[in-house]
């Protein structure tokens, strides 16, 4: 029974982090999306776009030039 007990908490344990994890690529995947719909508004400098969604600076340049190379296709 000491087993059953300890696989059975080592499975809530894991399910536990699956979830944390899969929230945190959830809140990114959104950040991201949002601060692609700023850039593609153009109302909003880069310094705004990492403040508001949590991104960095380097993260928002890329995703500037991403999006200059997609709009040159």
């Amino acid at each position: 029974m000491l087993m059953e007990a300890r696989l059975l908490d080592e499975r809530r344990e894991g399910k536990a982090e699956g979830l944390a994890e899969g929230k945190d690529i959830g809140f990114a995947e959104a950040n991201i999306a949002t601060a692609k719909r700023m850039l593609a508004k153009g109302c909003y400098s880069l310094q705004d776009i990492a403040e508001l969604t949590n991104l960095s600076l380097a993260d928002v340049e890329k995703l500037k030039e991403e999006q200059a190379e997609q709009s040159c296709k």
